[in-house]
Formats: structure tokens, sequence, C-alpha cells
């Protein structure tokens, strides 16, 4: 990561598993501000087995969505897998450990116009899902379609029109928001459209939402969580000469909006082999 904002210690104060899949974990970070965003999130690093936070490498942090914000308390609800030191301390970590935090950002802007939202997540998704719920506008229609591992990953949403997928195949990148972005009738009228999972998943769902529905580029937000192929990306940009970074901004400074950039972007990164 570039230009490293200093870590800040974040004391571990509650660690309970909600469901197979998902670990709520609760620390105390002094001074907390929210940004007052449904789909905040921090980048927050885990202990590696027999070392603290602090000792650990910071590069290996990744974005954690804030579920809930109560003074100097915030509320991380942590999607365990197969591999990395997040899932393995979250299936053993307990109160008084403690882990580091850095970045703060949000990527959700929904027009002030908007009647209803429908929001399209897997696993990973959940947590930005269940805050968005809570923090919907009086009177304003949610429809939530979730893909989960199984049943037992299912929470309460309250206010919200929920539909569940099962999908056991989700924890391996064998993603459907897709077909289920295909399936869902959007309501009338002025809404926002929140996708959040897997970067292939996600990236086929923003190209129907903007090439087949044609919608306004300010009525839908598309976020990849993770990648399925993570280690294979990054030894095949590691062996590029590509610089992600440089592409994004040389995208942005010829298109005329976001998501035309976007396009570009995608298109550059499929031509280097790097989607």
């Amino acid at each position: 990561m570039r230009d490293q904002p200093d870590a800040r210690p974040a004391d571990v104060v509650a660690v309970e598993a909600l469901s197979p899949s998902i670990v709520r974990v609760v620390v105390e970070v002094s001074g907390f501000e929210s940004l007052g965003v449904s789909d905040e999130g921090c980048v927050l690093t885990f202990p590696a087995d027999g070392s603290s936070a602090a000792e650990s490498d910071v590069e290996r942090g990744h974005w954690y969505t804030v579920r809930r914000v109560e003074g100097d308390r915030v509320t991380f609800d942590v999607i365990v897998h197969e591999g990395g030191a997040a899932s393995s301390w979250a299936r053993r970590g307990k109160p008084g450990d403690q882990l580091s935090l850095t970045y703060q950002n949000s990527w959700m802007v929904r027009p002030e116009d908007a009647g209803w939202q429908v929001l399209l997540v897997d696993t990973t998704g959940l947590p930005a899902a269940a805050r968005i719920v809570e923090e919907a506008p009086a009177g304003m229609r949610t429809i939530v379609v979730a893909e989960v591992p199984s049943a037992a990953d299912e929470q309460a949403l309250p206010g919200a029109e929920v539909t569940w997928v099962h999908n056991p195949e989700v924890v391996h990148g064998g993603s459907e928001l897709e077909r289920i972005a295909r399936e869902v009738e959007l309501p009338d009228g002025p809404g926002y459209v929140y996708v959040a999972g897997e970067a292939a998943a996600t990236r086929a769902v923003r190209k129907y939402l903007r090439h087949e529905l044609t919608l306004p580029a300010q009525s839908y937000g598309v976020i990849g969580y993770w990648r399925r192929d993570a280690a294979a990306w990054a030894e095949r940009l590691a062996r590029s000469s590509v610089d992600i970074g440089e592409l994004w901004e040389q995208a942005e400074a010829e298109a005329s909006n976001e998501e035309e950039a976007m396009d570009l972007y995608e298109e550059r990164l499929g031509r280097a082999g790097l989607l």
C-alpha cells in the first residue's frame, strides 16, 4: 500500500461466532470517527500465530466493513475461510488481543432522490448490506438478495425484503451474482443498486447494469471485495510490467466519467492478462 498512514491499535473487547462463515469482532479504537456512510470500511491487520498485529507486516492488512460504531467501539463482521491470518485469528481470537487499524474509506453514493435500493451481495458483502438496511432512510424500500453457503449463514435483516440464495460453491468463487442480478425486477422510479462480492462476478453484474440495462452511472455502485484467484493474479501482476495505479490514472484522464474510466481500465487489464 502506498502512503501508509500510521497504524492505530484496535483492542479486542469481544469475539462472537454469528454463523459458520461469520465471526463478529468488537474493538476499541481511541478517538475513532465514523465516516457516516453505511458501507464504510477500514484496513485491519490481524496477528499471525505467535505475533502481535503491531509486529506483523501491515501490507497483509485487508479491508473490512464497519458493521457498527458506538463511541470508540467499532464492530466488524469477519468472513472466515480456509487460509489467511484473519480467518486463523478469528477462530481463536479473544478479548485482550490487539489488532491494527489503518485506512478508512467508503464507496456507496446513493442519489438523494432514490426511493428504493436493491442490494446484491455474497457473504462478504453481507455486513455492508446489513448496515445499509439498518441505516436506510424512513420509507425507503429495500430489497436484498444475498448469496451465502447455506441457510446457517442467514441473519435477520428487519425492514428489508430478503431473498437468500444458498450456494456452497460461493466460498470457492463460484458465485451466481450475475444470474441473480438478471432475475431481479427493479422497482419503478429513481433508485440505487448496490453490488458487492467476488471481483469477476461483480464485474459481470456491472457490465449488465451499465451496458444492457443502461442504468445511469449514479444509480448503481459495484465493489469487488475479493478475488477467487488472488494468489495467481498477484503472481501475474508481479511478472508483468503493468503499474495498475498508473493504468487507472490514464483511464480517468481519458474518460468523461468514472464508469467510462472503468470500461477503459478493465479493457486494458484484460489485454494485459490481469482481469
